[in-house]
Parts: structure tokens; sequence; C-alpha cells
């Protein structure tokens, strides 16, 4: 079983989310990193989780809506730091650790291959993730194919949303080939053990009560290290 450093090691305080000291601090602890990447409007690939700036900056812009020019002059949390480029983090790490790269939203297949020709001469362990079986599709019909690619799984929908949600998962989408991995929220993971025994990873870990509950049933666990206040 191993340890991914969700978005890094981080307080939110003096070091945020998604950041470049975030990382360096997974990397000194030799963690493995969890990050988010999404597209600005002029194409680039930032690390940053939310779709707009209001919790992490107090600025109401959206992040496809902003140029890289415009994002870099933006501090995160009352800090020094501002949001990277994914390339900035691929030179970081160097294949220090694995990467769980999340995707973030519906994207097209010419941005899949942009992504792979950005991970193209990445030496270091890269797998995917996205909520968006389309998004897994693209990737599988795109030079991302050789990627491993899994599905977050989101116990979000209620009533029968959430019926033909999971019907559509758990009996058909999941046990496609192309589906390379599951990642579960803590809250649907004996739920979804039901259903596949592909590989799994839960998250997000937040204490050592969780650690021990949830680690003989997945292969990886996601954590909020700064929360556990213990080394794993």
């Amino acid at each position: 079983m191993s340890f991914y450093a969700h978005r890094g090691i981080y307080n939110n305080k003096t070091i945020p989310e998604n950041t470049i000291p975030a990382f360096q601090e997974a990397i000194r602890e030799h963690i493995n990193i969890e990050l988010d990447i999404q597209w600005t409007k002029d194409q680039q690939i930032v690390v940053f989780h939310d779709e707009d700036l209001i919790r992490m900056a107090g600025v109401n812009r959206q992040i496809k809506e902003s140029t890289y020019e415009e994002l870099k002059t933006i501090k995160l949390q009352n800090t020094s730091f501002t949001i990277p480029l994914l390339k900035n983090v691929l030179e970081l790490v160097d294949g220090k650790c694995t990467l769980l790269i999340e995707i973030k939203g519906k994207v097209s297949k010419e941005n899949c291959d942009q992504l792979s020709f950005l991970l193209s001469n990445y030496k270091g362990k890269i797998i995917l993730q996205t909520f968006y079986p389309s998004v897994i599709l693209k990737i599988h019909r795109s030079s991302l194919h050789s990627y491993p690619t899994g599905i977050l799984l989101t116990n979000h929908y209620h009533g029968l949303k959430k019926k033909f949600y999971e019907l559509y998962m758990f009996y058909f989408f999941i046990r496609r080939k192309y589906c390379s991995f599951i990642s579960s929220p803590k809250e649907l993971l004996f739920h979804v053990k039901k259903y596949t025994k592909k590989e799994l990873f839960v998250w997000t870990i937040t204490s050592e009560q969780e650690i021990k509950m949830f680690q003989n049933e997945v292969d990886h666990l996601i954590c909020d290290i700064e929360k556990i206040k213990t080394k794993v």
C-alpha cells in the first residue's frame, strides 16, 4: 500500500495547497503527490483545484477565463506563492515520487494531446484520474492512452440521479478495460468494493484512525498529511 499527499503537504496559511512549497514538503517526506490540473484561457496547463480564485485568493476570477500572465500575479492565501504551471511542477518532482494527476473538467482531445506532449519527456511515474467517463474515453483514444487512468467516484448525487449514476458506474463503466483503477471517496468505499476487484484509491484520509480503518481495504491512501499530524 502507498500514500499520496492530497494537493501536496500544506496548511493554507504559510503553505497553500497545490503550490511548489507544498510539493517540496511532500518530496522531503518521501510521499507521493496528488494534484489537480486545468487549462487557462491561453491554453496553459496550471496546477489548481477550484474553478475560480474566490476560496484561495479572494478574487472572483475563473481559471478558464484568465490567461496565465494574469494568474501568476495573484498571491494565494496571503502568501507570496502563486499558481504553478504543470511543467514547473514536473521539473521540481523529476521522478522523485509518483504523481497522481486529476484532470479537472471536461477537456478536449486536443487538451489530452497537449498534456501527452508535455509529459512525453518526463521520466517519473504518472497516473491520471478524472470524474468524467467521457474524459477517460478521450484519453483512451488519444496519445495519453499509455498512462494508467482511473475514474473518480462521487457520492454527491441523491434520489433518482444517484440510482442512475450507480447503475452506470458499477454495472458498466468500472468494468471497462480502459478504466485502470477506481478512486473512491471514503464514505463510498465499502459499497464500491462489492463491484470491483480493480486497484483502489480512497480519499481523503484525515486521521490516524482512518488510516487504520482503510489500510487493509485499498491499495492507496490519498491523505491530508497536515491533518493527520503523523508520519506515514
